[in-house]
């Protein structure tokens, strides 16, 4: 069975693994380049620093022509944040909450995301659609 995402007026698409990387890829790019439905697009995307900065440039490498104007808005987790889960500091929990709670402080509905481990708590706190880019269905 796959998620409509169709449905939707403001989808969060994950970068690594979804937006860059994933067999589906190219199909995710003419989507959001088309926007069929009139939906907003943003990326929320766990990549922080240098790889953040490397966002369109990595894109571009793999023949995408998705630019920043394609999106309504563009966040990376803050580095604070992410060094906090990944040292296991008091408080890193707050970044399996994070791309809910950015999606929930932009109206974006729904999240495509690969980690469905490291997004689930946070799209249900914030009570965000999730959909595994496996599953994204975006026809009608």
């Amino acid at each position: 069975m796959q998620d409509d995402i169709t449905q939707f007026r403001s989808l969060g698409w994950d970068f690594d693994q979804t937006l860059w990387g994933h067999e589906n890829s190219a199909q995710f790019w003419n989507y959001i380049q088309r926007n069929p439905h009139q939906q907003t697009h943003h990326i929320v995307t766990f990549r922080t620093g240098r790889l953040f900065d490397r966002l369109w440039r990595d894109l571009a490498d793999v023949g995408s022509t998705l630019m920043p104007l394609h999106f309504n808005t563009i966040h990376g987790i803050p580095e604070a944040i992410y060094l906090a889960a990944v040292n296991g500091e008091v408080g890193g929990d707050e970044y399996f909450f994070w791309k809910g709670k950015v999606c929930r402080e932009h109206g974006i509905e729904c999240l495509i995301d690969d980690a469905t481990i490291e997004v689930w708590a946070g799209c249900s706190e914030y009570d965000i659609a999730y959909c595994h880019p496996d599953m994204a269905l975006m026809c009608n």
